[in-house]
């Protein structure tokens, strides 16, 4: 008797058949970023704030598999001070602000249900993460940058994983060539991110408790691992 191939005819029709073939297969999106850090980097780091964006490419006509890149920046510790511009002319100030800064790069796989109003989906990502600590120096007034420089910096591969739903809520023509329309989605999300050890800085360490600047700081240094929180705008072309 021969036999019929019924799981390979399932994800078939799992990714191909929920919607029509021809379906826009860019996918791109910007994000707010939140960062909630966990374990032993929740002891020495605060809650981060930045933005992150995302771009896929659609696997299959469906577009419930989809291929891409992924990458934030968050900052996770800022301070600022007025000193001397040298202790030979002590009676001009400038400002010094010091960022505490996190980047992250990576790959990403997506599947999701790529049909409705609403739209679920689940991601793993793989990359790296980049730590480091920058003091500016700016005009009091102007707030001009006048020098910078990278205190402390470190990497350490990451991955991730993590969800979330696309809320759809614009659906344009059909272009002259009677191609997809482009779609947009407020796009909520949350995601897992876990790295190997790497050495930072914690907010505030670069000034002593007198308020000069420290020549010896003390590095921190733990496994990473934070949660990100995410609200954007995905487009589909």
């Amino acid at each position: 008797m021969r036999r019929i191939p019924f799981a390979p005819l399932f994800v078939t029709a799992l990714l191909g058949g929920w919607v029509a073939p021809a379906s826009a297969q860019h996918e791109a999106g910007a994000a707010l970023v939140v960062s909630d850090p966990r374990g032993a980097f929740d002891d020495h780091t605060d809650t981060g704030f930045g933005f992150g964006a995302t771009y896929l490419y659609a696997l299959v006509p469906s577009r419930a598999m989809a291929i891409g890149a992924t990458g934030s920046f968050l900052n996770y510790g800022r301070s600022e001070r007025e000193v001397p511009l040298s202790t030979t002319i002590p009676d001009i100030r400038v400002e010094v602000e010091t960022t505490n800064n996190i980047v992250f790069l990576q790959g990403v796989l997506q599947l999701k249900v790529p049909a409705g109003a609403v739209q679920p989906y689940g991601q793993l990502t793989g990359g790296f993460g980049w730590f480091s600590t920058s003091t500016t120096l700016k005009d009091r007034l102007t707030e001009e940058r006048i020098l910078s420089d990278t205190n402390q910096s470190d990497g350490t591969w990451v991955w991730g994983a993590g969800g979330g739903a696309q809320i759809r809520v614009w659906t344009g023509q059909p272009d002259a060539t009677g191609g997809p329309p482009s779609r947009a989605y407020v796009d909520l999300g949350a995601r897992w991110q876990t790295g190997g050890e790497v050495d930072y800085l914690t907010e505030g360490s670069l000034v002593t408790d007198e308020g000069e600047f420290d020549i010896d700081p003390r590095l921190v240094s733990s496994e990473i691992e934070l949660v990100e929180y995410r609200i954007g705008v995905t487009v589909e072309f």
